[in-house]
């Protein structure tokens, strides 16, 4: 695999990866939400133990006027160090303009710089003289090292300031190195993550260039339910805040729990698309948001013993709720989890959903990437390879019978199969470049619509 198409396929992820929802930006009406719970195997063979998954999906709601979306409260966290030196901190100081413009006197926005100190350049308040905060970002310089960690915790106190359920809450952190002051480890990125889901905080990480952690960065997102993005070059920079905010101005919902119980017989074993808590029979999971016309779901696989020899039964429910940004009034929707048990092989073959089972072939292939990762970092090329050829191979083989085309499937079977042709011997970069790519595929792994 060359160099230039290495480089080229950030363009690729990012087009898919951040789905282009400018149009959606106009922000969502006050329509419920839909929620579905359906198994992949709805018909099941009786008196045998067996493997299952359950997919459970939310449905955004659609826009509303762009005069009535919903008020944000964000903090531009903004690496300066030293390494941002020139195209970047030029690029990011424009990105970062172009977001503010976007906001007007309902929004909150502060504006946080970090090297080896933090400073809070503009403090958060509502946005009501964009021309003097932007006059602001477009001073700022270089100099230093990097302390994301105390950069992510000040713009976090920035959004506790205004912080409000009927906001949508977020960090945007933009950095191109490693973490070399205070804490450096993924783990700990993770746990900070973790606690601003708990506070109705998350956290949007973008990498710039190939000196990032992409570790600490992806942790910290998908802790706290952000996004992550790679931006191969500082022109990428632009077009991820603008997919960013297309996101952040399209919440119709905020503090969602998805709480899943299943009937006796049943018990989940684990949880494929995003972290929760899985205790038995029941598991539970929190978004901090659901975007307009799009779909978040969670994956669990689970174990039916099918001694139960009714032709339907109730294998348990869903239950989720969640806040409408304009309204201090918690909602709630429910769905039974319904399956079917057949003495027939072929009633259970026939019954298989397509389209839960499309959602387990992204999970698994995903976690299958996962080990090549690891693999490749302990030098062992030849092994990751068969394992991302594996993935293209399964992949390919749904497609074969999936009854409508699958682009996110088939963009992960092309990427999939040019990460196993690349040599073990390719140059660093080419290496860097792809690991840094995949784990953006990763990030898009836990159930929202975005891939």
């Amino acid at each position: 695999m060359s160099l230039r198409a290495v480089v080229a396929l950030p363009f690729l992820v990012l087009g898919f990866l951040l789905l282009p929802f400018f149009a959606l930006a106009q922000t969502p009406v006050q329509k419920p939400m839909g929620l579905d719970a359906r198994l992949a195997s709805p018909v099941m063979k009786v008196g045998s133990k067996q493997q299952n998954y359950l997919r459970v999906a939310l449905n955004g709601c659609e826009p509303k006027r762009s005069d009535n979306r919903n008020p944000v409260n964000v903090s531009f966290v903004i690496d300066r160090s030293g390494s941002m030196a020139g195209q970047r901190i030029a690029q990011a100081r424009e990105a970062a303009i172009l977001a503010l413009k976007r906001l007007d006197q309902k929004d909150i926005a502060s504006v946080v710089i970090f090297d080896n100190q933090v400073d809070v350049l503009a403090p958060a308040e509502p946005v009501s003289n964009q021309d003097r905060v932007i006059n602001l970002v477009r001073g700022i310089t270089v100099r230093g090292s990097t302390a994301i960690y105390d950069g992510v915790m000040q713009g976090a106190r920035e959004v506790r300031k205004f912080k409000d359920a009927q906001r949508l809450n977020r960090i945007v952190l933009l950095s191109d190195g490693l973490a070399n002051v205070g804490p450096k480890d993924p783990a700990e990125f993770a746990n900070l993550g973790r606690d601003l889901l708990t506070e109705g905080i998350s956290v949007s990480t973008i990498g710039l260039g190939l000196d990032y952690n992409e570790d600490l960065m992806l942790q910290l997102a998908r802790a706290s339910d952000g996004n992550h993005a790679f931006a191969n070059v500082p022109n990428d920079l632009i077009q991820i805040f603008n997919r960013e905010f297309d996101d952040v101005l399209a919440s119709c919902a905020q503090t969602v729990s998805i709480d899943v119980e299943l009937a006796p017989g049943a018990r989940i074993v684990r949880a494929l698309s995003r972290d929760g808590k899985v205790d038995g029979a029941r598991a539970q999971f929190t978004l901090n948001q659901v975007y307009a016309a799009t779909e978040h779901y969670v994956l669990l696989e689970i174990e039916v013993d099918g001694n139960t020899p009714a032709a339907k039964t109730d294998l348990g429910h869903v239950r989720v709720a969640y806040s409408v940004p304009d309204s201090s009034v918690r909602q709630t929707i429910e769905a039974p989890i319904v399956g079917q048990f057949t003495a027939s092989a072929d009633a259970v073959k026939a019954g298989q959903d397509k389209a839960v089972m499309e959602a387990v072939v992204q999970q698994v292939t995903r976690e299958r990437a996962q080990m090549a990762v690891k693999l490749r970092d302990q030098g062992k090329a030849t092994e990751a390879a068969k394992l991302f050829q594996q993935n293209a191979e399964e992949i390919g083989a749904f497609l074969a019978t999936a009854p409508k085309p699958s682009p996110a499937l088939q963009n992960l079977q092309t990427q999939y199969g040019s990460f196993a042709k690349t040599a073990p011997s390719a140059p660093a970069g080419v290496l860097n470049t792809e690991r840094k790519l995949l784990r953006q595929l990763e990030n898009s792994a836990v159930g929202g619509a975005r891939f």
